[in-house]
């Protein structure tokens, strides 16, 4: 099914969510006959805003992305000397090679996510091990 180009804009025409039948099933599958009912019965009460979120109208894609360029527009930049290096220092090939450069570091460690949270941590408990032995 083809959509009329003028709506190709829109972001919930590319979106890759469920249809109407997928969520009839889904509700269907769960006990319950609508979101609203879903909703109910698994959040609290206790932490639930009893009056609708005050809300401006929805803007499409084009309007938001103006919206958001004109924040960003607001940003200064200015110079840091926070995390700039240590000066007239050499750091040898084998600490470059084995330790910055290592792929381990930053590679998945599951072929399902690419993530290098698991490297940084195994990163971090090889310097402060070697701190550790030093002093």
């Amino acid at each position: 099914m083809s959509l009329p180009l003028e709506h190709y804009d829109r972001f919930q025409n590319r979106h890759n969510g469920s249809d109407s039948q997928e969520l009839a099933k889904m509700l269907e599958t769960v006990g319950v006959t609508s979101i609203d009912q879903l909703i109910d019965e698994t959040v609290p009460a206790a932490i639930r805003s009893p009056k609708p979120l005050n809300l401006r109208p929805a803007m499409g894609e084009y309007e938001f992305l103006n919206a958001l360029r004109r924040i960003g527009g607001q940003n200064q930049l200015f110079k840091t000397y926070i995390g700039m290096g240590y000066y007239n220092t050499h750091t040898p090939h084998v600490i470059l090679r084995n330790i910055t450069e290592n792929p381990g570091w930053y590679t998945a460690y599951t072929p399902y996510q690419a993530e290098i949270a698991q490297g940084r941590l195994e990163a971090l408990i090889n310097f402060q091990t070697m701190v550790m032995d030093l002093t």
